[in-house]
């Protein structure tokens, strides 16, 4: 069995399409190519100018930025978390959002770089300053290693040390040929392009309808003498709001016809050309559409999808340079951590809470109060569970003895059926309770509507007190006690009844 091959074959020193005289490489962007090569990144600059590119590429800078960042040790080993644990300390210190946001700029340019100042802190390395430079200044050989353009080598720049330069590549044309990478730029230079243009000949018509074109015409055969006396007298008319000419030279305004609806079309279209290019969707950046709500979740998940993409293949740079240089001179021996930012969307309050409750019917329930507190918010306690009744053994046994025996007694009397037959005794009684009912209710009435004008006279909350207070002298609970007596009556017969049903 032959061994494979371990040396890589497709180099780009054997590459037909780059020219072997020259010692660095040049992009194979065909924007910059057709532009002066990697001294043209300038173009991509101009791409900025423009408000609605610029908006855009900002909005996707800004979805990897506004994400939260952690680092994760690579595993549970003392050495690795206190690694994690450093990494984590100087980023803060550097603030490491701006840094990410400056490195995002590969997006548009294909590469971006930054350089690291190491300062030493006791007997630590540790990131003084990380400066995210322009592309302009820097050119890559033929292996693919970075060079710095300086005074003394404006060509082909000198090498630089390792450990120094941080190195992030974005490539549309996703192969690794291109050590430049290749920008969004080359596809948005031209509807920029075109934009600009559009633009300018927008405002020329708009300057033309706002300003008409004077002509002037003369009777008889080419004259420049004529010519050059209308042009100065057409001169001052700008000046002027009236003006005289012979009676043989007319005189018109051609004013321009500015159609701005097909401008404004065609500057909205170039615009949603560029919105799809950036975050592969349109409804959030264009206020001119509609769509319904539907449509529009699915554009935000697309753009959320491209800013998560970015934010891994960052992150996998920065952990292969930035933070394994932190390990390695700090920490030798200890796992490299990952650094990420969290892409997980807030759950719905009210789905979780279906969610929650359905399981709740299923028969379980959190182990403890720390899951609702985490998951709802707030400071929640347990509420205390009804008492659940006991059986009728454990009643007898939970009863002293005088009562557990009436209890045992009476356990199968008539009472504690619900459905009693109606004899002639509880019809009696039944009678007897109407009467009471309907004897007792003017009584009854009679004391509601002398506290009612109490409250109704009343000046003041004293002089409503001083009523109550001579109120409950004055009223008569004599009728009201005879009822009560009658009332028990009735119910020693309510009882005598049910036994005897």
């Amino acid at each position: 069995m032959v061994n494979p091959k371990t040396a890589e074959l497709a180099t780009t020193q054997s590459d037909p399409y780059v020219p072997i005289y020259q010692s660095v490489m040049q992009p194979t962007d065909e924007v910059l190519v057709a532009r002066g090569g990697a001294s043209a990144y300038k173009v991509y600059d101009e791409i900025r100018r423009d408000p609605h590119a610029f908006a855009i590429l900002q909005k996707r800078k800004l979805e990897v930025v506004s994400r939260e960042w952690m680092v994760q040790p690579a595993s549970e080993r003392r050495v690795d978390k206190q690694a994690a644990a450093e990494v984590e300390r100087q980023l803060k210190a550097i603030d490491f959002d701006r840094l990410t946001r400056g490195m995002m700029g590969a997006v548009l340019k294909g590469f971006s770089v930054a350089e690291i100042i190491w300062a030493r802190d006791g007997g630590r390395w540790v990131l003084g300053q990380v400066n995210v430079k322009k592309q302009r200044r820097f050119r890559f050989d033929m292996d693919g290693n970075l060079r710095m353009l300086t005074r003394s080598s404006p060509v082909d720049g000198v090498t630089v040390p390792d450990r120094k330069f941080i190195v992030h590549r974005h490539s549309i044309d996703d192969d690794d040929d291109d050590p430049y990478g290749v920008g969004l730029g080359s596809v948005l230079f031209w509807p920029a392009w075109f934009k600009r243009q559009a633009l300018s000949n927008w405002l020329q018509a708009t300057r033309k309808h706002a300003a008409p074109t004077t002509m002037a015409q003369y009777q008889g055969a080419y004259d420049k003498e004529k010519q050059n006396t209308l042009a100065v007298a057409l001169s001052a008319m700008q000046a002027s709001d009236s003006l005289i000419v012979p009676e043989n030279v007319k005189v018109d305004l051609l004013e321009g016809k500015a159609n701005g609806d097909q401008f404004e079309k065609l500057n909205r279209y170039l615009d949603e050309l560029m919105s799809e290019a950036v975050l592969g969707e349109t409804l959030t950046t264009n206020s001119g559409e509609r769509g319904a709500r539907s449509l529009g979740d699915i554009h935000n998940e697309i753009r959320i999808a491209i800013a998560k993409a970015d934010s891994d293949l960052l992150s996998k740079t920065f952990r292969n340079t930035i933070v394994r240089w932190i390990v390695e001179l700090n920490y030798p021996g200890a796992g490299i951590p990952e650094v990420w930012r969290d892409f997980s969307e807030a759950e719905d309050l009210n789905d979780k809470i279906e969610r929650d409750t359905k399981i709740h019917a299923m028969g379980y329930r959190p182990s403890n109060v720390d899951y609702i507190n985490e998951t709802y918010g707030g400071d929640w306690v347990e509420a205390p569970k009804p008492a659940e009744p006991m059986p009728p053994a454990a009643a007898d046994k939970a009863l002293p003895a005088p009562a557990a025996q009436e209890a045992s007694a009476t356990a199968g009397l008539a009472f504690a059926d619900p459905q009693r037959p109606e004899t002639q005794s509880r019809q009696a009684v039944e009678q007897l309770s109407s009467q009471v009912a309907q004897f007792g209710r003017p009584i009854v009435n009679q004391m509601i509507e002398e506290i009612r004008s109490a409250f109704s006279d009343a000046t003041s909350y004293d002089d409503l007190n001083e009523r109550l207070l001579r109120l409950t002298g004055a009223l008569s609970i004599e009728e009201l006690g005879q009822l009560m007596a009658q009332g028990h009556v009735i119910g020693n017969l309510e009882g005598r009844a049910s036994v005897d049903g």
